[in-house]
């Protein structure tokens, strides 16, 4: 599959080219769209992961923008950020009652808004069982991993180390913690049987040398996936 898309319907001003060139280079492909009428529009045809739109939108507000894409089965499964000049209370509940899943305004810095964008990308990302990581796909459902499009071919227990260091990126997983959650405490393994898992999952990611792009090696703790 694809870049996960952005779409982008802010007011020009100069956090949003800030925002969309820290997003691309994050791997995000990013869309933008004038209108709210644009956006829903757009919909119809494509399904972004997420939508970072201004709640004053032309033709259609952001606002009902907002409550009309939570109305349809498909749409209402995509992550909605509001963006207004001022956020107080009343308007950030607006925005949560209509199904929004953060508020950003024009005090957030570019690099706060685009780190928000990237934690609500985790978390659908993993609500749908699915992990897309730079050039890495995971699908849990589908038990599958691909890279650039192109599958991998893993080991059962491959497949599991693999998904729980990616799926938990901000951890550092010990080889203790490796060993139970992948391998079960009735299974008799090594520390060893792990830094070996670890290196030849490395090499099915096509890692040949030192260090690695995917899963970091922390001296004397363990591995986490970066």
């Amino acid at each position: 599959m694809g870049e996960e898309k952005i779409l982008i319907a802010l007011p020009e001003n100069k956090n949003r080219s800030t925002i969309s060139k820290l997003l691309r280079q994050m791997g995000f492909s990013v869309i933008y769209k004038r209108s709210g009428r644009d956006i829903l529009t757009y919909v119809t045809k494509e399904i972004p992961l997420i939508i970072f739109m201004g709640t004053d939108l032309s033709e259609v507000s952001g606002w009902d923008v907002c409550g009309e894409l939570k109305k349809d089965q498909l749409a209402k499964k995509i992550g909605i950020i509001l963006y207004a000049n001022v956020k107080d209370e009343n308007t950030i509940i607006r925005g949560l009652e209509l199904g929004a899943d953060d508020f950003i305004d024009a005090e957030d810095s570019a690099r706060e808004a685009v780190a928000r964008i990237k934690a609500l990308s985790r978390r659908l990302q993993i609500a749908k069982n699915r992990i897309k990581i730079r050039d890495i796909e995971i699908d849990l459902d589908e038990h599958k991993v691909r890279k650039d499009g192109a599958p991998i071919d893993l080991t059962y227990i491959q497949f599991k180390l693999l998904y729980l260091l990616a799926s938990s990126r901000d951890n550092v997983f010990s080889r203790k913690e490796i060993l139970e959650r992948v391998w079960g405490n009735k299974v008799y393994v090594t520390n060893r049987t792990v830094d070996v898992h670890i290196k030849r999952l490395r090499e099915k990611l096509g890692e040949i040398t030192y260090p690695s792009n995917y899963i970091q090696t922390i001296h004397g703790v363990g591995y986490r996936f970066i």
